[in-house]
């Protein structure tokens, strides 16, 4: 028999002001205090692991209890320790910071996935604020054919694409417009944010599992705009061939002509959310070329203006199927369908 340690019990920080770190992990961070030795040690509670926050010139020399031989221990310079956040409340924890006038030493996306924060605490140990997917980790839960999930959009297309993508899996889609609930202010600031607040408000107001998409379209000449903004680009309207034209004149005044200058990639974060929380979330991508004038009447959105690199055709002028077989949405599926298991799965 191999032993494997399951989990981290203690995650261990260095501090000679307890005083200020008790401060920032209990009053900052609102982690619960545990236990304090004035002078040695703070101890905090962080979900089912605890942080311990020593004073090094003590623990150095030693305990002191001859019936609590615990060995010397201590360390110099930064250390670090990682908080699992998921992408809304990394919104949250940033506006926190700032409003706090706390630096922010770094805040970005892995490449393999997933959004890191990093802070310093006043020993100046490094902080970071992660979702659990930068490691491939997080929430376990899978579904099952005949599971039934709450699909939290109000966008006919974009519902109409899910339920294609959901058939096949054996999954029920219930859309939350036909159980009443509200459309949630999208207050995030990236799509991964957005999909959290999508699919946690109807998880919770339904009490079943929901799934929420955010997507959009970045233009590389415009600086990634209009990205999270994609939908209120068509205003209240969704007056998408509006949008398209705003896209068309930025670049025409840009004199973006060339297809090198016109290129762009949609993205696509799908959230799948638990009445009890915990949350999984998947991102997909895709990349090309804008065309104008548009073509095609398939898809929504921007699909009329946007053609695949490999293809001849624009989203908005492929049938479902092919643009199912090669969409951001569909790709950010291929993550969802390895959490769809039969009856009997564990």
């Amino acid at each position: 028999m191999t032993l494997v340690p399951p989990k981290v019990l203690e995650s261990v920080l260095y501090a000679e002001d307890l005083d200020a770190a008790e401060r920032f992990y209990g009053d900052l961070l609102g982690l619960a205090r545990i236990t304090r030795e004035p002078g040695r040690h703070v101890f905090f509670r962080c979900g089912p692991g605890t942080v311990l926050v020593f004073n090094p010139a003590v623990t150095r020399l030693g305990g002191s209890n001859p019936a609590l031989p615990v060995p010397p221990h201590g360390a110099t310079g930064p250390g670090h320790l990682c908080f699992a956040a998921d992408a809304a409340e990394l919104d949250s924890w940033r506006r926190k910071f700032e409003s706090l006038d706390l630096a922010i030493d770094a805040d970005f996306e892995w490449p393999q996935g997933g959004r890191s924060i990093y802070v310093r605490d006043p020993a100046g140990n490094s902080i970071e604020f992660a979702e659990p997917r930068i490691w491939g980790s997080g929430d376990s839960r899978r579904l099952v054919p005949g599971d039934e999930v709450v699909v939290a959009t109000h966008n006919a297309g974009k519902l109409r694409e899910i339920e294609d993508l959901l058939r096949p899996l054996g999954i029920v889609a219930l859309p939350a417009a036909a159980l009443g609930l509200a459309e949630p202010p999208e207050t995030g600031s990236t799509f991964a944010a957005n999909a959290v607040i999508k699919a946690r408000a109807a998880a919770l107001a339904s009490g079943r599992p929901a799934l929420a998409d955010d997507s959009g379209l970045s233009v590389d000449a415009l600086g990634g705009e209009p990205g999270v903004q994609s939908a209120r680009w068509a205003g209240p309207e969704r007056d998408f061939h509006r949008a398209m034209e705003r896209i068309e004149q930025q670049l025409k005044a840009l004199g973006a002509a060339a297809p090198d200058r016109r290129r762009a990639h949609f993205t696509c974060v799908l959230c799948l959310a638990f009445p009890a929380d915990g949350v999984q979330v998947y991102e997909g991508r895709v990349d090309g070329t804008l065309v104008w004038p548009p073509r095609g009447t398939g898809g929504f959105g921007y699909d009329p203006m946007f053609r695949p690199d490999g293809e001849d055709l624009t989203f908005g002028e492929m049938a479902p199927d092919a643009k199912h077989a090669m969409s951001h949405r569909a790709r950010a599926f291929a993550g969802l369908r390895q959490r769809i298991g039969t009856a009997d799965a564990p």
